[in-house]
């Protein structure tokens, strides 16, 4: 059975505790996933998933399905520019909450330092509840391109409608993301559109980030709503924060890539794997897996693509 992985997280970036031995078992065992549910989060079957190429795909589904929204909206965003996409979202966000639905933007403080004052202002005045993750200061905004807390970022990109409706993927709200991801500038991401179970996880996961930024819990059937099967696909929604997570997401990893039998598939924009990694890796190419690791072929950062680049030998 092969395995997929989407987003090799620079996990050696971490403090995980070292591992020395994995199990020997095949991804398609019945111990794979009770095995890896142990390290890290309970997988839910039930669900429907459609993955979302570029811009394309990725805005009017979203759109689409922030149009539709009902009771609740919970919208986390690391990157948010300006541009003409980022003022439909946030005026498509104001027109829902004009008609009383209740919803919840989250910005980070870093990654949404380019977004006009006036995208805010819409949501805010139209009864949206809009919070930022770790607001800077003059003093904290120079810490955060270094270390320490202040550069402990919320990188998740997370859209739940009606506690029913999932997205998360890798895109930001900027031109970049526009188009197909084959024109100069542009830039190719994949998201994915879920519905079923795994969505409560995935709700849980935007509630923990609302509430170390506003001390508000969210709750009810307007968030958590009994979920009925919507479809074949097995998922699970593996959490890493500045809370914690790296170690579930590590063993992960590793387990999956140990486990393979035909085939990994990785794709991301930093790829920095560790020592133990590589090995994982390397053995599973000696007993004939095929590899394939689908990386940029432009960075915008010289260092990132130096390192991302150094073990490619």
């Amino acid at each position: 059975m092969g395995v997929t992985l989407l987003g090799l997280v620079a996990a050696s970036c971490a403090r995980v505790q070292s591992h020395l031995k994995l199990p020997e078992m095949a991804a398609d065992d019945a111990s794979f996933l009770p095995t890896l549910e142990a390290y890290t989060s309970t997988a839910h079957g039930g669900n429907a998933v459609r993955l979302l190429l570029n811009g394309d795909q990725i805005f009017p589904a979203q759109l689409e399905a922030i149009r539709s929204a009902r009771e609740t909206i919970s919208y986390a965003q690391y990157f948010y520019t300006e541009g003409e996409i980022g003022r439909t979202i946030a005026e498509a966000l104001a027109e829902r909450c004009r008609a009383g639905v209740k919803a919840h933007i989250l910005l980070d403080g870093f990654g949404t330092l380019g977004m006009p004052a006036e995208y805010t202002q819409t949501m805010t005045e139209a009864g949206c509840e809009v919070a930022t993750f770790r607001p800077l200061s003059p003093l904290s905004l120079a810490a955060a391109v270094g270390f320490g807390r202040a550069n402990k970022r919320n990188h998740r990109r997370m859209l739940v409608i009606d506690g029913q409706i999932g997205f998360t993927g890798g895109s930001g709200v900027s031109p970049k993301w526009l188009g197909d991801g084959r024109t100069e500038g542009q830039w190719r991401d994949t998201d994915i559109r879920i519905e079923g179970p795994i969505v409560a996880r995935l709700q849980s996961a935007f509630a923990e980030n609302w509430l170390e930024a506003t001390g508000n819990v969210l709750g009810g059937d307007g968030y958590f709503p009994p979920q009925p099967r919507r479809g074949p696909v097995f998922a699970q929604i593996v959490g890493s924060s500045p809370a914690g997570g790296s170690f579930s997401m590590y063993t992960m990893f590793l387990l999956a890539m140990s486990s393979a039998r035909r085939s990994i598939y990785i794709t991301n924009p930093y790829f920095l794997p560790d020592g133990r990694m590589v090995e994982a890796l390397m053995a599973a190419r000696g007993r004939g897996v095929r590899v394939v690791a689908l990386l940029p072929g432009a960075f915008e950062n010289n260092i990132v693509r130096q390192a991302s680049r150094s073990q490619f030998g």
